[in-house]
């Protein structure tokens, strides 16, 4: 006799000692700016974003209106009373009052979407996998709903009225609350602090269910411990719609916008210079080189090295439209108002450096110069300035101009919403029938008129020029150590650290693969690598450099001899596009053993891509 979902739920309940909300709000506003109310958590899910996200979540769960209120609204509720108006994050993505909460729910929507593509439990016979479906959905939309949660333990520090520190296990906050980050918080924390809020978020009844199969709990202990590496099918569910969430925010997917308006170009270098300042560049060191200086007026930053540091962090975000030359980019910057000109109305400033120890670079440094208020809006939140003196020279080097003017564009309020119809539908397009939850990336079909360098059989390069660029004149600049985070231009070349981001890129989805974006295909049973083009992109990813060190990876890797050799010892191969009203070809290397970057779970063939025979022309 087939027992129905509700009914095994029956005997799996008992009574619940957590409240699904708080009735500790009020209905007047604070006095001072900066505080909270607490809010029911009706009111914290009426928003229209909020409210089509719930119906996406229920839409893709296929349960009962009741069973979804029981399983999925009263965990969703307990969490709405913790998250309140608190940000998902200080200045990356979407940091403005109630983020965290919409955050949240992008990453269970993005999740349940996901999860229709994989039968669990893997391996298991198919009878098994239809009667725990809906266990294993409620699991992956479980730990969705706690992957960020440690946040409100960890990242941050609620103050209430009292001037006493709330805590989440404590439940809603009773009264008016205020908000600050930690300082020199640990980033990695967090994820593994989501387990702490468990049985206060979740219903016993909906532990009990997850409890009934082991391999599943265990996947979800995994999960909302940070442990996503062992954490199987589910772990690399919660990770792709949480990078889904992420790269939507940032502006990464314009066919993936919800209701916050995309952020516009500044706002997202700005997030990129806060992130970088806040995380990895060094300032002020007295006795050697730095990532920048700040003075009682100015931040003053190497502008080549924050150039390609600002590449390299929107790229590992999916961020597609930062300007590849450092020339247009200090030009957008500079237009956006995010940087302060010279007196002749130029992006880089030539300054000489003195500490009051001694040190000097011993030559003049060419320098952006930011305001600090973009930076740290809270004066109290800056470090010390730099126990020295930054000189701006009054000779300053002719800079030349991009081509075309790049418009002002203002920052968008994260906050501001979108008609009822426009929203449904852009946020139902989020979870069309296409499979679009990857930052898009440049076609693969290399424009006209750009260059095409290919290696040859002998290692030489062939190149074909095009229109080359304008440069700066040269000027003399001490670049202070790259950040480890962002790998510098040498370790870029290494063969292996291409195989390895590629690897990790295809397991993780960062890199599309058979698509018609996409630089890496499968073509009868072999991977296609699109060059140059997946060249350049791994080194913009990983240094932000969009020179020629592209090159020097490209031939790194062909020095491995993973790739197939045609006849004559070629290395690149051509394959043949088939498109809706026309052909096209494009070339790239041929790995013949693709599980040796795929392993097992190796992808179907692109079946619009072929490999034209050598020499005639032919596809085979």
């Amino acid at each position: 006799m087939k027992t129905g979902l509700r009914e095994k739920l029956k005997w799996l309940r008992k009574p619940d000692s957590t409240p699904a909300t708080a009735d500790n709000t009020r209905a007047t506003e604070p006095d001072r700016p900066g505080w909270f109310i607490p809010q029911k958590a009706e009111s914290l899910l009426a928003t229209p974003l909020r409210r089509q996200l719930m119906k996406i979540i229920w839409q893709r769960t296929s349960v009962s209106a009741a069973l979804f209120a029981e399983l999925y609204q009263t965990p969703v509720a307990r969490f709405a009373v913790l998250a309140q108006q608190l940000p998902a994050s200080e200045y990356h993505h979407h940091a403005y009052p109630g983020g965290l909460l919409d955050h949240t729910l992008e990453v269970m929507a993005f999740a349940a979407k996901l999860r229709q593509r994989h039968l669990l439990p893997a391996g298991a016979a198919p009878e098994d996998q239809a009667r725990e479906a809906e266990a294993w959905t409620a699991g992956i939309l479980y730990a969705a709903l706690l992957h960020d949660a440690g946040k409100l333990a960890i990242d941050m520090e609620v103050t209430t009225g009292e001037n006493q520190l709330w805590y989440p296990w404590q439940g809603a906050p009773a009264g008016p609350y205020r908000l600050k980050y930690r300082k020199g918080r640990e980033y990695a924390l967090h994820p593994v602090a989501g387990c702490l809020l468990a049985t206060r978020i979740l219903p016993d009844s909906a532990l009990n269910w997850l409890a009934q199969y082991p391999e599943l709990m265990a996947s979800f202990l995994y999960c909302i411990s940070g442990q996503y590496e062992r954490a199987g099918v589910p772990g690399e569910v919660v990770q792709e719609a949480d990078r889904a969430s992420v790269a939507q925010y940032m502006g990464a997917s314009a066919g993936s916008v919800l209701d916050n308006p995309q952020p516009s170009l500044a706002k997202q270098i700005l997030t990129a210079l806060r992130e970088l300042m806040h995380t990895r560049y060094r300032l002020n060191n007295p006795q050697s080189g730095s990532d920048g200086w700040l003075t009682a007026d100015a931040l003053w930053l190497v502008s080549k090295a924050t150039a390609d540091n600002v590449r390299a962090w929107l790229l590992q975000q999916g961020v597609t439209s930062v300007p590849d030359s450092n020339i247009r980019l200090f030009d957008e910057m500079q237009s956006l108002g995010l940087i302060i000109p010279t007196t002749e109305g130029k992006a880089i400033w030539t300054c000489d450096i003195q500490a009051t120890g001694g040190w000097s670079p011993g030559r003049p440094l060419t320098l952006l110069r930011v305001s600090p208020e973009r930076i740290w809006p809270d004066a109290d939140g800056r470090p010390p300035v730099f126990d020295g003196r930054v000189s701006p020279l009054s000779s300053v080097p002719e800079q030349p101009q991009a081509c075309g003017d790049a418009p002002a564009m203002s920052p968008v309020d994260p906050g501001t919403g979108t008609g009822g119809d426009l929203l449904s539908e852009l946020t139902l397009s989020l979870f069309s029938g296409t499979d679009d939850h990857t930052a898009p990336q440049a076609s693969m079909t290399p424009p006209s008129g750009s260059e095409e360098k290919h290696i040859a059989g002998d290692g030489l390069l062939t190149v074909v020029p095009a229109e080359t660029e304008s440069q700066p004149p040269p000027v003399t600049e001490v670049n202070p150590p790259v950040p480890a985070s962002i790998t510098p231009p040498v370790a870029a070349c290494s063969g292996q650290n291409f195989t390895d981001w590629l690897r990790e890129g295809l397991l993780t989805r960062k890199i599309l693969i058979n698509d018609r974006l996409a630089r890496v295909h499968m073509v009868e049973g072999m991977l296609f690598l699109v060059s140059p083009e997946i060249f350049k992109l791994y080194v913009q990813s990983t240094t932000g450099s969009t020179g020629d060190e592209w090159m020097l990876a490209q031939k790194a890797f062909q020095k491995l001899g993973l790739h197939h050799r045609g006849v004559n010892n070629i290395n690149i191969h051509t394959c043949q596009i088939r498109g809706p009203r026309r052909n096209s070809r494009v070339k790239g290397y041929l790995l013949t053993s693709p599980e040796q970057i795929f392993g097992e779970s190796i992808p179907e063939d692109n079946p619009y891509l072929s490999v034209l025979e050598e020499g005639s022309g032919t596809a085979t």
